[in-house]
């Protein structure tokens, strides 16, 4: 399994807060913590300690972060070939984590935003020899639409998490074959409120609309509510959240997507898959920070074996070859 990554990378700094701050007040932090992050790092870090191949484009600023990212991709096993060179600095991101693990939190994402679709047609080949392309908003538009339109015309699936917000360019959107959110990003899609999707024996018009357009799985994570995930012609397929004594909720969505990308692509059911990337988003919340906290392929069975039989259940896996969307 071989997962190709249009990636960003921030220099993500957590403060830990007895509550999450308001407009204009200081407070004084319990723990601080600097370590690699960013969506699509995460995203790809996730996938690789799950056992997935990860391949991928990030950008890299020219600043005094240009060595830490340098040596991160060393250290975890990334070939320097994922990384981009561009003027301007690294990204870099704060978060406000309080007692519960909730957070809030700024991203500047610097040279991530230079990334383009020139550099993705350089890398065609290594787009086409994976397994599944994934992007996060963290990344500009261009080079997703440039890798979903790649990997499209090679017949293989795609998966979008476009976190943090914003519209969707219709052309990525026809390209997408799996759409993750959260329940404010779906809410902001026009999807329907997020404690309605929880509860929903069937597709909300707009989500209809969607899968008409070419979707095969939407899927929405919603917290302690768990997820749901829409399907064509189907009933939605829930998957309750793991009881967990959350720390730190920062990275738990990369997680999750991770999870249940890495379980699609190994052909499991959608509902296995759900358990497994619930899991994953799960276990994301059970330490301060999230770079040490992506589980590895054997943590995660460990988890799910102390947890019980499956929640949920569904069809087949995912498809991938000519005609995969």
């Amino acid at each position: 399994m071989r997962v190709f990554v249009i990636g960003s990378f921030v220099i993500a700094c957590s403060v830990k807060v007895p509550r999450l701050p308001q407009a204009g007040e200081s407070l004084g932090g319990s723990a601080f913590r600097a370590e690699p992050g960013g969506k699509g790092f995460n995203l790809a870090l996730a996938a690789h300690r799950l056992g997935v191949g990860v391949d991928g484009l990030f950008a890299v600023g020219a600043d005094v972060f240009s060595p830490v990212v340098r040596s991160t991709f060393a250290q975890v096993g990334f070939p320097e070939t994922m990384l981009v060179p561009h003027a301007g600095s690294t990204g870099a991101g704060v978060a406000f984590v309080d007692p519960a693990g909730e957070n809030c939190l700024a991203v500047c994402l610097g040279a991530n935003l230079a990334l383009t679709a020139a550099d993705v047609r350089a890398a065609a080949d290594r787009v086409a020899a994976a397994d599944l392309v994934a992007a996060t908003f963290e990344s500009p538009d261009a080079p997703i639409r440039e890798a979903f339109a790649l990997a499209r015309a090679a017949g293989l699936p795609t998966l979008l998490n476009p976190s943090p917000m914003r519209r969707l360019d219709p052309a990525i959107l026809a390209d997408t074959t799996i759409l993750v959110v959260n329940g404010i990003e779906a809410t902001a899609l026009g999807l329907g409120p997020a404690e309605a999707l929880a509860e929903t024996r069937r597709p909300t018009p707009a989500i209809a609309a969607l899968l008409d357009g070419g979707l095969d799985h939407l899927v929405v994570t919603l917290g302690e509510r768990g997820a749901v995930a829409f399907r064509p012609g189907l009933p939605p397929l829930r998957q309750p959240a793991f009881p967990v004594a959350a720390v730190d909720t920062v990275g738990a969505g990369d997680a999750f997507a991770a999870g249940l990308m890495a379980a699609l692509l190994a052909k499991a059911p959608l509902g296995a898959a759900l358990r497994r990337a619930a899991a994953c988003g799960a276990l994301a919340t059970a330490q301060f920070g999230a770079f040490d906290a992506f589980p590895t392929a054997a943590a995660l069975e460990a988890f799910l074996d102390g947890a019980g039989p499956d929640a949920a259940s569904g069809d087949a896996g995912l498809s991938t070859g000519p005609t995969a969307r």
